[in-house]
């Protein structure tokens, strides 16, 4: 009987030990926030706060186009937080694809003055938050492009044979064609889009074209790229190193988008996600930020603590002292016309 109790007692002190240790290894155990987003988008030193102030760890996977990151989702890749553009929050809204945002759980939303209010793909923020903003215009090296470009039309040019840099995004890249044309970006006839699909693929003939998003930035540092289209964020991030890189819109117009926060449906950390929102969104967070990755800080709040130097760099400051006055066009989710500009992009990168 003594040996049976002492048995007995061991037992439990065991089963309690291991409890504890439990209790413990629950408390240190790191929620997991799935990101899916664009290539260096956010200051790395954030997300190492957030991941400790949170217990969290952050895993980042980049996409190149939002079509890439519609097919992922739909292909069954499980993501807590993503960033689709502008038209791609329609779609994926119109297709069921997201989550309705608790804005209890994002309190700084009712802090930030948005610059962009009311935006046609989601006008009451219900599925998005702004993230950043900008234009598509066109990069060029005064170096070795003398004539500053004024059109969309200077790209095709065969004396930039191989230093002509496009995004790599159907809808950016056909929309360019169709505006140079005189189409609308978001045209559903089948004749315009031909006409633009046919210009694009003379332009790859004339001057074989780097068609890049993910590392184009890289290209017009180590001018590889004299010329091409670029975001007017990666233009700023681009004159970080190399000074003798020019941003400019086109007289013809141009397009405007905004990448945004947004949750998949079915999310098993919808709440962490949304933390990671309202994390971003804090004023002084926002400024280092945008700091760092040189797009737009879209909060008017937090833009006016911003460094002199960001406020007063030429592409930012040219960007929102002009946005009212210049001719730029949202992309728009084009239905079932979005298959006719998908066929057109697949011939564009089969062109010799």
């Amino acid at each position: 009987m003594k040996w049976t109790k002492v048995l007995f007692m061991a037992m439990a002190s065991m089963l309690v030990v291991g409890m504890l240790s439990g209790c413990v290894g629950s408390k240190e155990e790191k929620q997991v926030l799935n990101l899916y987003s664009w290539a260096d988008n956010f200051n790395p030193d954030l997300i190492k706060e957030f991941e400790e102030k949170y217990n969290a760890k952050v895993n980042y996977d980049i996409f190149d186009s939002n079509e890439t990151m519609l097919a992922k989702l739909q292909g069954g890749a499980s993501y807590d937080l993503i960033q689709p553009s502008d038209y791609m929050v329609e779609i994926m809204k119109n297709q069921g694809l997201l989550e309705k945002l608790d804005k209890n759980n994002i309190p700084n939303l009712e802090k930030v003055n948005m610059t962009i209010k009311d935006t046609p793909y989601d006008p009451n923020g219900e599925y998005s938050v702004i993230y950043m903003y900008g234009i598509t215009g066109i990069a060029y090296n005064e170096k070795y492009v003398k004539t500053p470009p004024t059109e969309w039309n200077n790209l095709w040019n065969a004396s930039y044979k191989d230093r002509v840099a496009l995004l790599s995004d159907s809808r950016e890249a056909l929309g360019m064609s169709l505006i140079k044309n005189g189409y609308s970006n978001n045209t559903k006839d089948s004749n315009e889009l031909k006409v633009a699909a046919d210009d694009l693929k003379k332009l790859k003939v004339m001057t074989n074209p780097l068609v890049d998003t993910n590392t184009i930035k890289d290209k017009f540092i180590s001018e590889d790229a004299w010329i091409g289209t670029l975001w007017s964020g990666d233009a700023v991030f681009v004159q970080q190193d190399n000074k003798d890189v020019k941003y400019m819109i086109p007289k013809e117009g141009a397009t405007i988008f905004a990448d945004t926060f947004a949750i998949p449906k079915g999310t098993k950390n919808k709440e962490l996600a949304e933390k990671f929102i309202n994390f971003m969104l804090e004023e002084d967070v926002s400024v280092r930020n945008y700091e760092h990755t040189g797009y737009i800080n879209p909060d008017e709040n937090a833009f006016a603590k911003h460094s002199d130097e960001y406020k007063n760099n030429e592409v930012i400051k040219y960007v929102r002292e002009n946005l009212s006055s210049l001719d730029v066009r949202w992309i728009e989710d084009l239905g079932d016309k979005s298959t006719e500009y998908a066929r057109y992009w697949d011939e564009f990168g089969a062109t010799k």
